[in-house]
């Protein structure tokens, strides 16, 4: 185990030292910012069918199969 001769200080996060330190009202604004910020939204996930042949194998995933209804000609209309 490794020991290290100078503790860790500990650091007093609470509001009354926040306040203490930076002022109330800058507090107070930060902390409304922090309530009136829209969420942070994650964009979607990639889809597996949706990556490139090149990220796939990297991946590890097997080949995209082609799928048979595109390979079919185009169909004419009789009329």
């Amino acid at each position: 185990m490794i020991r290290s001769l100078d503790p860790v200080p500990q650091t007093d996060t609470s509001i009354d030292a926040l306040i203490a330190r930076h002022g109330a009202l800058k507090v107070l604004a930060a902390a409304l910012r922090a309530l009136l910020r829209p969420p942070q939204l994650r964009p979607p996930p990639l889809r597996a069918q949706d990556l490139d042949p090149h990220l796939r194998r990297d991946l590890g995933l097997p080949p995209e199969r082609a799928d048979p209804l595109k390979t079919l000609p185009p169909i004419r209309p009789i009329l």
